[in-house]
């Protein structure tokens, strides 16, 4: 063998190493490549594969008088391997009409092999994953290949002059192109995988950072704290997050003009909103900023999505060109991702704070026309008979209607809310008379906790109509309130007629018509988590008792204030 042929033979495994590179980097070769059972996979695969084997038609390597040593089986093969049956014969039937063409020696009988190996190689795909097809399987198809083509040769033309060693030399090309191939494929395939892996788990800890903020809403401030996030821990020269029309954060390199409020100037950040696709900014000219001297030459613009609707954007950009790697794109595009789930569920918490208050309003509106009805009847029987009386729970009522419907805020203090509790109780002692007895027993160290508002009397109501109203005998009523370490514990306990079991199974679930008790519990479970809450125990014909445990000194910061308004993003 010559100088030559040895820099052709490593000439053709070169050309087989750069196609392989560049299918494995190219993510819509590969998408056909793994899903490649519809008609544009199987056109695009028998397209790139016809030129793979007539390019190593062509590269046929001289050994002798004869260019004996060639690897145009290699697409053929490769064809079948990707892309099952079909495109292994439609690359098989193509060779072998340039083969034909070609009127090179035992053309028909290589043509005709060359569709049987498609064909043979693409049922091998139907059997196994891409990924399974290991270097060596491809290898030992394509040498098994190469030998039944001699021996099919040889066979139906016994005179065909076979050489050994170009033959051998004609397998182990075949062996190798194809192994090597397929081994760049599954690297690519793996290094792709790491990326994929470290960009999930810095994603993840952007994440877990970032949670608490964007549950506030998709804002100028929680934008501006995960930008401010991702940038110190992805390293990136800039980051910026914007709403559909203006920019709601940017930091880093070319803050002094993208300032947050403003509207969005990037190009490449408009067309992501209207194309909502990912765009890859490899210069300048890609993100085309208005701005002269804008110092951000690469990056990556990524859609936010609240369900189907793009609501703003994300994008990491560097300052070189060249400073853009894979791991930036899967990073953004996997932040992407988990900013927008956060993001919807945020705004399923803003509604889900909205029913709540919506119920609160309807706790508040409990003080009904009925009720009312009846306690101005009673102020009114005793008007006569007893007009102190009559002044005491007139002005008990007063108490009761301010504190419904005066307070505004999501918490009270303990002493506020026990107030109203003993406005409604001295209502309500009026209709039990001498029946009713209430023990309150409150320790000065727990006067101050903030409690949700109308937490406790719903709870005291519930004792009142449903266990002590039906009761013939003398109904107590107790409320106590004390400290255990840093927990407040409440406790309003009657010995009334007791809840049956399978009713009180409904409560703890949430499943019962009760609209109080199940606000009460919701509210303390959204503000403290599963830690604290409303428990509550009864044993029929003996009493009930609902306990609330909650923190002394944590209030959660969102509870604090007003929720910002989710809707900014929209701006």
């Amino acid at each position: 063998m010559t100088v030559f042929a040895l820099l052709e033979l490593f000439s053709d495994l070169a050309f087989i190493a750069m196609t392989a590179y560049l299918t494995g980097r190219s993510r819509f070769i590969m998408r056909c490549i793994r899903r490649p059972f519809n008609p544009l996979s199987q056109f695009v695969l028998v397209v790139l594969f016809a030129f793979l084997a007539i390019t190593d038609a062509f590269n046929t390597i001289p050994w002798g008088a004869a260019p004996l040593i060639t690897v145009q089986l290699t697409g053929v093969l490769l064809a079948g391997i990707t892309g099952g049956t079909a495109a292994g014969c439609s690359v098989g039937l193509i060779i072998s009409l340039f083969i034909i063409l070609a009127d090179n020696s035992a053309a028909m009988l290589q043509a005709i092999f060359t569709i049987v190996a498609g064909i043979l190689s693409g049922t091998i795909r139907f059997r196994l994953d891409i990924h399974q097809i290991s270097p060596a399987i491809g290898a030992s198809l394509a040498a098994i290949a190469e030998i039944s083509q001699v021996l099919f040769i040889m066979l139906v033309s016994p005179a065909t002059e076979v050489k050994l060693t170009a033959t051998a030399l004609s397998i182990l090309m075949s062996a190798s192109s194809v192994a090597l191939f397929l081994w760049i494929i599954n690297w690519i395939e793996a290094e792709q995988d790491i990326y994929g892996a470290r960009a999930a788990q810095l994603s993840l800890d952007i994440a877990s950072r970032t949670l608490p903020y964007l549950r506030l809403g998709f804002n100028t401030h929680s934008a501006t704290v995960t930008a401010q996030i991702i940038f110190e821990l992805t390293k990136v020269d800039a980051v910026s997050i914007t709403g559909r029309y203006k920019i709601l954060a940017f930091v880093g390199q070319g803050a002094d003009h993208h300032k947050p409020g403003d509207p969005i100037i990037s190009i490449a950040a408009k067309q992501t909103v209207a194309s909502k696709v990912m765009k890859v900014i490899n210069c300048p000219e890609d993100r085309d900023c208005p701005v002269p001297h804008c110092p951000l030459r690469s990056g990556v613009v990524v859609p936010l999505f609240s369900g189907n609707k793009v609501i703003g954007t994300i994008e990491l950009a560097r300052v070189n060109n060249e400073a853009l790697s894979e791991l930036d794109i899967r990073i953004a595009d996997g932040l992407a991702n988990l900013l927008s789930v956060q993001i919807q569920l945020a705004e399923i918490d803003q509604q889900r704070k909205m029913r709540e208050k919506a119920e609160l309003k309807a706790l508040r509106a409990q003080i009904n026309p009925h009720f009312l009805f009846n306690t101005i009847s009673i102020i009114m029987s005793f008007c006569r008979t007893d007009p102190d009386k009559a002044r005491t729970l007139l002005g008990s009522l007063a108490t009761l209607m301010q504190q419904g419907y005066s307070h505004k805020g999501d918490f009270i203090p303990l002493e506020d809310e026990l107030a109203a509790v003993d406005a409604y109780l001295e209502i309500a002692k009026s209709r039990f008379g001498d029946r009713l007895e209430v023990a309150v027993n409150v320790e000065n160290s727990v006067m101050d906790c903030l409690i949700p508002v109308l937490s406790l009397q719903p709870l005291v109501e519930n004792a009142l109509h449903h266990g002590l109203f039906h009761k013939l005998g003398n109904c107590l009523l107790c409320i106590d309130a004390y400290r255990e370490g840093d927990t407040a514990i409440i406790s309003v306990t009657d010995n009334g007629v007791g809840i049956p079991p399978d009713k009180l199974a409904l409560i703890e679930a949430s499943k019962s018509d009760g609209v109080g008790i199940n606000n009460v519990r919701n509210r303390l479970s959204s503000f403290y988590g599963s830690k604290y809450g409303l428990t509550i125990t009864s044993q029929p014909s003996v009493g009930t008792e609902a306990r609330i445990c909650l923190p002394i000194d944590q209030i959660l910061p969102e509870k604090s204030g007003e929720v910002s308004n989710a809707n900014e993003h929209q701006n």
